[in-house]
């Protein structure tokens, strides 16, 4: 009787992150279901995380459609249209 409840919250936690990640992702809900089902809930949402989005923003300055990151892969420029720090 212990072990039901935390079960119970963690079932509805994983579906609520399900639907709350298939929603912004290119995955239905029901495979991100499954993905959590069949493997544990953590592995499961890394599983999920990694598929793309529905929607990137893309990079104005270059056109880059594809672009999910704060600074352009192609250009290296943000939204703003600075360039990416050296990091040196």
């Amino acid at each position: 009787m212990v072990l039901i409840i935390p079960v119970i919250v963690i079932a509805v936690l994983a579906i609520l992150m399900c639907r709350q990640e298939s929603r912004r992702r290119k995955i239905s809900f029901p495979l991100a279901l499954l993905t959590c089902i069949v493997t544990t809930p953590l592995i499961g949402y890394f599983i999920i995380v990694s598929r793309p989005l529905r929607q990137p923003q893309g990079c104005k300055w270059c056109g880059n459609m594809d672009n999910e990151a704060a600074y352009c892969g192609i250009c290296g420029k943000d939204a703003q249209g600075m360039i990416r720090p050296s990091g040196k």
